[in-house]
């Protein structure tokens, strides 16, 4: 299933969105000018009618769409605790969640993206959601019911759902399906304000007649004011629940297709998806309706029409994953509370660089987290022994340099200590494992205030800097843990597309092209081959363009092009990205250290790579 077509799906259905959005606005527009034609008596045709209804009807849904994107740019975590969800924290000893821990963290290493923040809700109903901007401001939201109830299996294939809508840019669509319709519900929630008001209002108190009367003609008008805006919001919620149907329900299809290709076990999401049928996926916090379009499953039970489903009936579900599924099979008692561990994984192929892989890599991720030692988990998982962690993975080998590093690193002795000690045993987690555990890191790293959190960066980048020369794990590193921990701090939703042609990006490409030249051959010949390949690949003549292995290949110009690249369209960036993964394989191999920068430039373009498979004779890290 290809990442940047399923990303431009969503780009435009935001379009679509925006269109029917805008439709339903015109509707409003037009039964409310009615409306108020009749009860002021005025020509529904007056320029100053039209005027002032058009006019109000836009500032109020505009403001009340700003106010809740506002709210939404916080991040997936303002979702989840909207419903009600609570933190799970990752040092958290409970055996079901830390079930859950363990699922959520395999799919994240498989899928190449930061482990997001979990929450749990208190419904006994079976379902969840995935809520955020992108893959590294995400919360996955689960049921208590899901997390007691669903195998670890059936579990498994929930996550591997989410992290679909994750990887596929449907959250950020839904975040923005949430932002507009809230400004449509404004106009109902202005129209019962009002009708509150003439509740309490006096209409035949005390004065004169003629004030009497004048109170009275303000409660008349008032309450139809009331009833006029109460009763057009919600033939605004009418439509917005259409929207909701219109851009969320093919969606669902892909997810479950996509859980079945990183699981290979459709049984484990037919299995879910059958318990929700048998009890009940419906949540019961009093703002769910606003989510609906997010959920695994119905979460706001059946609807009378179909028209209205946000999600395909079940039995379809079931019968495109799993068309001989047996529900005979599934097992409805609740899993014991203890920490399930995954079945033996199977190695999967490494069936193209930016394709997910055609075998279960789930599977290898479990087997990655499970090689890791477990003083690298635990410390990954505690906020100070995490920023010692990345440290002591930054710590030069050389004595001298280390010296230097040391020299100028801002940190307290508690920290400069275990720092230490972890560097003597680092060389337990070599391989793949450095990375994947940055992955377990960053959400731990969250927990810093800014303050603290301006503190390590400073020091990251002093480690990084201080011998004058950055190796190819400091750049993956940089690139992969401070790219998404600086969204996080900034509240930043992520780069606008500037870019629809690849033509203003050739000079950028080319510094991609040269670089990853340099990395994979040392001699001459080897790195104009790769250079070449990759131009080859954009369509154009090598000779049209040369290597440049000067200020080209430095750090601060890779960064400087990758940031624009960044702002490039899904399929531009796919062309770029395909070039670079030719340049890596002109040799016909794909070396890990080349791979590990091809991770760190698709992770910088919010394309997530799974770490590479070790070869068969190498041993786990």
């Amino acid at each position: 299933m290809d990442f940047f077509d399923r990303q431009e799906r969503a780009r435009k259905k935001t379009g679509i969105l925006v269109l029917f959005f805008g439709l339903a606005v015109v509707g409003i527009i037009v039964v409310l000018d009615l409306l108020f034609s009749v009860i002021l008596d005025i020509p529904w045709h007056d320029p100053e009618l039209i005027l002032w209804v058009a006019g109000g009807v836009v500032v109020l849904v505009t403001g009340g769409s700003l106010v809740k994107m506002v709210e939404l740019s916080q991040g997936g975590r303002v979702v989840a605790t909207m419903l009600g969800g609570e933190l799970v924290h990752q040092h958290s000893v409970d055996p079901a969640e830390r079930r859950l821990i363990n699922v959520v963290e395999e799919m994240s290493i498989a899928s190449g993206v930061p482990v997001p923040e979990i929450y749990l809700l208190p419904d006994p109903a079976i379902n969840a959601f995935a809520a955020g901007h992108g893959p590294g401001d995400t919360a996955i939201g689960i049921t208590r019911g899901a997390m007691e109830r669903l195998s670890r299996d059936e579990l498994q294939g929930v996550i591997a759902h989410e992290f679909s809508h994750i990887l596929h840019g449907d959250m950020k669509l839904n975040i923005r399906l949430m932002g507009l319709l809230n400004g449509i519900l404004c106009i109902a929630i202005l129209g019962g304000i009002l009708l509150r008001i003439t509740f309490y209002m006096p209409s035949n108190g005390g004065g004169s007649s003629s004030d009497r009367k004048g109170g009275g003609g303000l409660v008349l008008a008032l309450l139809g004011a009331g009833l006029a805006l109460y009763l057009v919001g919600w033939i605004g919620v009418f439509f917005g629940n259409l929207i909701k149907s219109a851009v969320s329900r093919q969606r669902e299809f892909l997810a479950d297709a996509s859980a079945v290709q990183y699981t290979r076990n459709p049984q484990g999401i037919a299995g879910a998806l059958w318990k929700i049928g048998k009890f009940s996926g419906r949540l019961t916090s009093p703002r769910a309706q606003e989510a609906s379009h997010m959920y695994f499953g119905n979460g706001m039970g059946d609807s009378i029409f179909d028209l209205f489903a946000t999600h395909p009936p079940i039995p379809e579900r079931v019968k495109a994953i799993a068309p001989n599924f047996d529900p005979s099979s599934v097992d409805t008692t609740p899993p014991p509370r203890t920490t399930q561990k995954p079945p033996p994984p199977k190695r999967p192929s490494a069936a193209g660089v930016f394709a997910r892989p055609d075998g279960p890599p789930v599977g290898f991720a479990a087997a990655l987290l499970a090689g890791l030692p477990e003083f690298s988990r635990t410390a990954a998982r505690e906020m100070h022994s995490a920023t010692a962690l990345v440290f002591s993975l930054l710590l030069d080998d050389n004595e001298d340099h280390r010296a230097k590093q040391l020299e100028g690193l801002a940190i307290e002795e508690p920290v400069r200590v275990e720092m230490l000690k972890f560097f003597e045993r680092r060389q337990e987690i070599e391989g793949p494992g450095r990375i994947a555990l940055i992955d377990l890191a960053i959400p731990t790293l969250r927990y810093l205030s800014n303050e603290q959190y301006q503190a390590f960066r400073k020091n990251v980048r002093h480690l990084i800097e201080s011998d004058e020369q950055i190796n190819l794990f400091e750049f993956v590193l940089q690139k992969i843990l401070l790219r998404h921990l600086d969204l996080y701090f900034s509240k930043n939703t992520g780069a606008k597309v500037k870019y629809r042609s690849i033509i203003p990006l050739l000079p950028d490409i080319e510094t991609l092209l040269s670089a990853l030249a340099v990395v994979g051959h040392p001699d001459q010949e080897g790195r104009q081959a790769a250079f070449a390949d990759g131009v080859r690949e954009l369509l154009f003549k090598p000779s049209s363009y040369s290597m440049n292995l000067g200020e080209q290949c430095e750090i601060a110009t890779i960064d400087s092009a990758l940031d624009r690249l960044a702002e490039a369209a899904p399929d531009v960036k796919r062309t770029v990205l395909k070039a670079c993964a030719q340049a890596a394989a002109s040799d016909g191999v794909i070396a890990p250290h080349e791979y590990e920068v091809l991770r760190a430039i698709a992770d910088a373009l919010d394309c997530p790579v799974p770490p590479l498979p070790l070869p068969p004779d190498e041993p786990k890290p």
